[in-house]
């Protein structure tokens, strides 16, 4: 387990693989293990509070079963908790390097801020470029499997989800997720295509609740815009160079940011309405109220706390959402209010 870095959100995994070390997002370790909901009790028993996040708490349960001796805490740009987890992980003798997006969102600031993430890891600026382009090719093909989602009806909302969500560490083998993702791809292409009736746009983190995707397009809708998931896969990284990349990576900045990305694909993917996901005692839920007087069409804001499976009372409020949207179609100067 040396030779792996374990990080708590996003970071520039092209440093990470340019020094021949295995990035490993410690929130997609967590969320794939049969029995997630093992390590928010783990995590409880060992001192942390029933009122923190169930990220926070999974990832420290993570980094505990897997022996992670480093770990990346993304000290501004991601959750404020961050700061609490990498103290008590540092105190049980795990290595903490930490990595800041700069708040002010400038170029020098971030150049400065991926240099001096380089030289800590003893990496040269050509073997990161190398890294670069060989992970844009990847990006590229999960541009094309967005595209087929939104455009073609050829991939589901939870497929996208799926792959999108693993671009933040390309599974700790970029080889291996390139062709997985190139064998799906052309399964995926001889699909007669299936356009959705209600076109959704899911933002926010990405749901912890194992069953959402499913459920919706049990309910007769189809998921063609995962919108902090797609952020993890830079979308048009080929065209930045390293600095400029995460800058236009907007999960780290401010919601306004955000919310300029959302009304673009909103309008590109002709979505009927929005799914806004907030996860349980995250700060992030607050920015609840600027994304629903900003965005031009319905919001139902979802909330959930466990790693575990729509409930009933969830299903019921999907269900009035949905058909709200029927018939906000048949009537469409008529928009409630969620």
């Amino acid at each position: 387990m040396n030779n792996i870095i374990g990080f708590t959100s996003s970071i520039p995994v092209e440093i990470i693989y340019a020094a021949g070390l295995i990035p490993c997002d410690l929130n997609n370790l967590f969320i794939g293990d049969p029995h997630p909901g093992l390590f928010i009790e783990r995590a409880e028993e060992s001192g942390f509070p029933a009122t923190s996040c169930a990220w926070i708490k999974g990832i420290y349960s993570t980094v505990k079963k897997h022996g992670i001796k480093k770990v990346i805490a993304v000290v501004s740009g991601d959750c404020s908790s961050t700061h609490a987890l990498a103290e008590v992980l540092e105190y049980e003798g795990v290595e903490i390097i930490p990595f800041a997006f700069p708040l002010n969102r400038s170029l020098k600031a971030m150049r400065e801020a991926l240099e001096e993430f380089r030289c800590y890891f003893g990496v040269s600026p050509d073997r990161v470029e190398a890294c670069k382009q060989q992970l844009d090719t990847i990006r590229q093909q999960l541009e094309e499997l967005d595209r087929l989602t939104w455009e073609e009806g050829q991939v589901s909302g939870e497929e996208n989800h799926r792959f999108l969500v693993g671009a933040s560490d390309f599974g700790g083998n970029p080889e291996q997720f390139s062709q997985e993702l190139n064998t799906f791809l052309e399964e995926a292409r001889q699909r007669h295509p299936k356009p959705p009736t209600f076109r959704l746009g899911v933002i926010g983190v990405p749901p912890i609740i194992s069953n959402f995707y499913p459920v919706i397009e049990e309910l007769g809708a189809e998921v063609v815009f995962n919108e902090v998931q797609r952020q993890f896969s830079l979308p048009g990284a080929r065209n930045h160079d390293l600095a400029s990349q995460y800058l236009v990576y907007t999960y780290p900045y401010a919601v306004s940011g955000r919310i300029a990305d959302i009304k673009t694909e909103v309008s590109r993917r002709r979505i009927d309405g929005i799914i806004h996901y907030v996860q349980s005692f995250c700060f992030r839920q607050i920015e609840d109220i600027i994304i629903k007087k900003e965005l031009p069409v319905p919001v139902l804001t979802i909330e959930s706390d466990q790693p575990a499976p729509v409930d009933g009372r969830t299903i019921t409020r999907l269900e009035t959402f949905i058909e709200m949207l029927l018939g906000r179609q048949k009537s469409p100067h008529t928009r409630p209010l969620f």
